[in-house]
């Protein structure tokens, strides 16, 4: 339960999250000195005033001068609630609000906050290995080559040596055709399972593997096989082998939204021995596809190369999700989950049978979903979306936390960081929040080093701050970060780092991230990784802070609390309160304490001083409780 104060009164209410059908209590307690309280009732609805009901609150007794009301609610409909307490005091109607800004309760009649509460599946669990753990991302065809794998290759496609820059600039026709080939591959992610397993990472995310017509694969041509250049189906089966011996578990793409036009579904060139639904309605895969108004294909976002499969049809979704079909062949080679590609563009009950058909495979297998914005608040097809809610994603990627820490560690955006961070933590279930996939970049955002320090980084309140508002020829212009630059980026980087890597959730490193890498967006965010000149000294950090981490057990399930968040530093802790939860964590620090120093000055941390029984697990720049420059200081309760 949580509690708020006011001015001579305080209520008692639900935690932010809970379980359909679960019975809570909210409590008012009220001074006397208001006057006869006439009505005291829970005023409750959920997004758009639908769902709206009054529950009265019972008086109760008289103590100690303040009059006690209660009432009991269960909540039946799933789904992200608002409430307030209604009262007619002497005649008068007003309301009891949750002052966010004051972290108190307000009587007013003024427009302010309700207080929410996110109501799930009483049956929803997300699988222990997905929670608390470090993940590392990668784009296969730019990680690591094998020589032991030697593809014969397409006149398709364009070779490149390994190193060299990304194909940027449009080609005589006008067009970008990522047909740029780096040859990384499956065998060579294989090889380095050793070195991503150093860095503490328990779970690898590969982005799209199979048959596709363009270097990053979201154009997916051919969904049975993996693509020519990465590998064999045989050589998936093997990764997945070599995972599991090094303690990992291993989460794939599936790109379900859309096709590519040259593919075996669609097959606009004919490139394949199948009647495409581009030919007509006489092709099989005809009705996979959705039609606009006039019978003509949809496009995603307007893209030709990839028309949009209609999630409503039986054909597709059988192919997709029914007995032997896609999911259940790539399961049984051995992968662990899936992360949905663009998930807000596909149905929630869509999403529910995909969930059941990962389920049926692997009953802790986990269901990711790529959602930028905040997915509890989400609307789509004309509702609140529910996939978040115990039927359908276990967790998303949670670009939010993204955003907050880089704004904060650039900008010194403290109000902001604590804003969002609140917002998903009392806002999401417990099990999403502690799965949530939380990176510094990805394959479709700046990199965070050329975030925190170039040119073209713009800082809203409303904005992804790793977005620029100029195009290819600008971003590479500004590409190559000077020494200067490069040196900052790094010790913003570590403290970045530290934030992510504490916050509930997964933290996600994005190949190469580790070791220096930077560069605006695709495909300056997507280039080779540098193994003859990584970054030792940031690649040393990542395994000492993974380490540190990965001794801390109660982070797969803690609560957080942030401390003291302003433009020159930030506390935070993390914690349990519960025996069941000491017992699950196998250990007995039930308190982690967090701070970062995002200035070039030294910071005394007072709150420290004030503390007994803690102790040191990890620092940096840091002493005796004394946060240097860019400094960080891990500590638990002993």
């Amino acid at each position: 339960m949580n509690y708020f104060k006011g001015k001579n009164f305080f209520v008692e209410v639900p935690d932010t999250t809970a379980k359909k059908g679960e019975r809570y209590n909210i409590y008012l307690n009220i001074d006397t000195d208001y006057g006869f309280v006439d009505e005291a009732k829970v005023v409750i609805n959920q997004q758009k005033g639908t769902n709206e009901k009054e529950i009265r609150m019972k008086y109760i007794t008289t103590e100690k001068k303040m009059n006690i009301f209660a009432c009991e609610i269960s909540l039946e409909n799933t789904g992200l609630h608002y409430f307030c307490i209604m009262l007619i005091i002497n005649g008068k109607s007003v309301c009891i609000k949750n002052d966010i800004q004051h972290e108190c309760a307000s009587m007013t009649n003024d427009d302010m906050p309700y207080w929410t509460l996110t109501v799930y599946e009483s049956n929803f669990e997300v699988p222990e290995w997905a929670k608390g753990k470090i993940m590392y991302q990668i784009f296969p065809d730019r990680f690591f080559k094998s020589e032991k794998y030697q593809p014969e290759l397409m006149s398709s496609r364009v070779t490149k040596e390994w190193g060299d820059m990304p194909n940027w600039a449009p080609e005589s026709d006008g067009e970008i055709h990522n047909n740029d080939y780096f040859m990384g591959n499956l065998k060579g992610i294989e090889e380095k399972l050793d070195y991503i397993s150093k860095l503490g990472v328990q779970i690898i995310y590969l982005n799209p593997i199979f048959m596709s017509q363009s270097n990053h694969r979201y154009d997916t041509g051919d969904y049975e096989v993996v693509d020519p250049y990465l590998g064999t189906n045989d050589d998936l089966i093997s990764l997945c082998n070599a995972v599991h011996e090094h303690g990992m578990k291993i989460i794939i793409d599936g790109v379900f939204n859309h096709t590519g036009n040259d593919s075996k579904y669609f097959n606009e060139y004919g490139t394949y021995n199948s009647v495409g639904a581009f030919k007509g309605k006489e092709s099989p895969y005809y009705n996979w596809y959705r039609k606009n108004k006039k019978g003509e294909f949809q496009y995603w976002w307007g893209f030709k190369n990839l028309p949009v499969c209609d999630g409503n049809n039986h054909e597709w979704q059988e192919f997709v999700y029914g007995e032997n079909g896609l999911i259940d062949k790539w399961f049984s080679m051995g992968i662990d989950g899936l992360r949905l590609d663009v998930a807000d563009e596909l149905t929630d009950e869509f999403i529910e049978n995909i969930r059941i058909a990962v389920k049926r495979n692997k009953e802790d297998g986990f269901l990711l979903g790529e959602v930028w914005d905040n997915a509890i608040m989400k609307e789509g097809y004309g509702k609140q979306r529910t996939y978040l809610l115990g039927k359908g994603l276990d967790s998303v990627m949670n670009y939010p936390f993204t955003n907050a820490i880089l704004k904060y560690v650039r900008y010194g955006r403290a109000k902001y960081f604590v804003e969002t961070v609140n917002d998903i933590i009392t806002q999401y279930p417990a099990d999403a929040l502690n799965s949530l996939m939380n990176s510094l970049s990805t394959h479709d955002i700046t990199r965070a080093m050329t975030t925190l320090v170039s040119d073209g980084i713009q800082d809203s309140r409303y904005n992804w701050v790793w977005d620029v508002p100029y195009g290819r020829e600008w971003q590479f212009s500004k590409l190559k970060m000077s020494e200067e630059d490069y040196q900052k980026a790094r010790e913003m980087m570590k403290i970045a780092v530290a934030i992510q890597y504490f916050l509930p959730g997964n933290p996600c490193i994005y190949y190469g991230d580790e070791v220096g890498m930077y560069g605006f967006r695709d495909p300056f965010n997507r280039q080779c990784f540098p193994w003859n000149s990584m970054d030792k000294e940031l690649y040393d950090f990542f395994v000492k802070i993974g380490k540190a981490r990965a001794k801390l057990k109660v982070l797969s399930n803690a609560k957080m609390k942030i401390i003291e968040a302003n433009e020159n530093f930030l506390i935070f802790e993390r914690y349990v309160d519960s025996e069941e939860e000491y017992s699950r964590a196998k250990k007995m620090e039930n308190k982690i304490y967090i701070a970062v120093n995002r200035t070039e000055r030294d910071i005394v941390l007072d709150i420290f001083n004030k503390m007994e029984d803690t102790k040191t697990v990890f620092e940096y720049n840091a002493s005796d409780n004394v946060l240097s420059k860019y400094g960080i200081i891990i500590k638990t309760s002993k």
